[in-house]
């Protein structure tokens, strides 16, 4: 409310509700009697900024829809993905794909897992915000760099997801989200890197952001420690922590993964291993923006809780694997990766947690992870970037790289002392096939014992 009056209605992006508009029109249009037309959006506007040496080196804005239209009968189906412009064609590159997909139909098998939502669901979710000057971005981190060596990517801007079905489907999402995922450099290979995000441009978050970057390299000048092998106590920031979920979301809460025995996480689903009592993980989707629908027309619920007090809970269904397993789907996509993973915090004040910590080592990025035993949960990976020595509570020196090899279990079970008491939001920055909503929000963990091998 502002001065008695409600706030302004936020509004589609004109350009991209115009796209889903003719999208929606030509899936209730077209299909002939037992055929079912699904179509899914995927748009997004950005400014993107690349720098090197605290200096843009590209910059350019990007505008791009895409459809994936998938055709259904006789529950044989087929998908094939167009890039839609802003004019009337659009209904004619629909028609092209479409009569390109009945061409294919007539070859292929029945799909015994095609499965969808019969009943048709509508829903809408904008958040708006407003343009952002891209000199006024480049102003505030060059001068936040203050001449350092930073290398980083910036974009911003709306992001679009849509579905429409010849069924009644209509589902529009739009977010609009800043991100900069950033690093110092330092002679001999040492850096920090860090990620900042917002919902709206915030110039002061992100150069206050960028200073701590600089304040925590000013350590990496000193001489590098290293360490022998073997276990120590361990700060992992939110971003390691990040990093463990993640890789956690590589089959752990996944139904199929759970029926065909491949899940790292079997063992905690039998009773037979447990997290800590302090950790519960839950799939968020309004926290980091993801849309509540997949393109199936399932809907999602606005939370899945993963791990409850340490222990499996729910587990992510897509509508293949409901159908194959008899299980009640969830909306998830077909990878039944979490796409908005929230560990919960804990009790420690996070300005608290190297004097927590006292002596050992502080982790602010893990790299190169996998499972060196999936069967017992078992992970190794790599430190990088600006891992610490401390002792009594203060950074001394860098640590050389080293390599990790303990099961999640212990980690984040038996050897786990404490999570801080906020967590930050790790947005998603893969931009493969254009930005992605979501990411992982996660405290740092303050861990009795890791053990490293090399």
């Amino acid at each position: 409310m502002t001065d008695g009056k409600p706030a302004a209605p936020v509004r589609r992006d004109p350009r991209f509700a115009a796209r889903f508009d003719a999208m929606a029109a030509f899936v209730s249009s077209s299909p002939r009697p037992g055929e079912i037309l699904f179509a899914s959006l995927r748009g997004e506007r950005a400014d993107y900024l690349r720098l090197n040496g605290a200096r843009v080196r590209q910059a350019g804005s990007v505008e791009r829809a895409v459809v994936s239209v998938r055709l259904v009968d006789a529950q044989r189906q087929a998908r094939t993905v167009r890039t839609l412009g802003e004019d009337a064609a659009i209904g004619s590159v629909l028609a092209e794909a479409h009569a390109e997909l009945r061409a294919v139909l007539t070859h292929l098998p029945a799909d015994p897992y095609a499965c969808w939502q019969p009943t048709a669901s509508c829903s809408e979710r904008v958040r708006g915000g407003a343009p952002v000057d891209p000199a006024a971005i480049v102003d505030a981190i060059v001068a936040a760099a203050d001449g350092d060596d930073l290398v980083g990517l910036y974009a911003g801007g709306p992001v679009v997801r849509g579905l429409a079905s010849s069924l009644g489907h209509r589902h529009y999402h739009e977010t609009v989200s800043s991100s900069f995922d950033f690093s110092l450099h330092l002679e001999g290979g040492r850096a920090v890197k860090d990620t900042w995000s917002a919902r709206h441009w915030d110039a002061q978050s992100l150069q206050a952001a960028i200073a701590a970057a600089r304040d925590r390299a000013a350590i990496l000048r000193r001489a590098p420690r290293r360490l022998d092998p073997g276990d120590y106590r361990v700060l992992l920031s939110p971003q390691a922590v990040a990093d463990l979920v993640a890789l956690l979301g590589w089959g752990g809460f996944s139904e199929r993964a759970h029926r065909s025995a491949q899940s790292p996480l079997a063992r905690a689903q039998r009773g037979l291993a447990a997290f800590d009592a302090g950790l519960s993980v839950t799939e968020d989707a309004d926290a980091l923006g993801v849309p509540r629908f997949q393109d199936d027309g399932f809907e999602r619920p606005a939370r899945v809780p993963l791990i409850d007090a340490g222990r499996p809970a729910q587990r992510l269904v897509s509508p293949r694997s409901a159908r194959e397993f008899d299980a009640t789907c969830n909306g998830a996509d077909d990878d039944e990766r979490p796409a908005a993973a929230c560990v919960a915090p804990g009790t420690l004040p996070a300005a608290d947690a190297l004097r927590a910590l006292d002596t050992g080592v502080a982790v602010s990025n893990l790299w190169y992870l996998n499972y060196s035993d999936r069967d017992a949960c078992r992970a190794t990976g790599m430190t990088r970037f600006a891992t610490l020595w401390v002792e009594n509570g203060h950074p001394v020196a860098p640590i050389e790289p080293m390599r990790f090899d303990d099961s999640l279990y212990r980690t984040l079970g038996s050897q786990l002392l404490g999570l801080t008491d906020g967590a930050r939001r790790l947005p998603e920055t893969a931009t493969w096939d254009g930005r992605e909503p979501g990411g992982v929000c996660a405290p740092s963990a303050l861990v009795g014992a890791l053990r490293f091998t090399l």
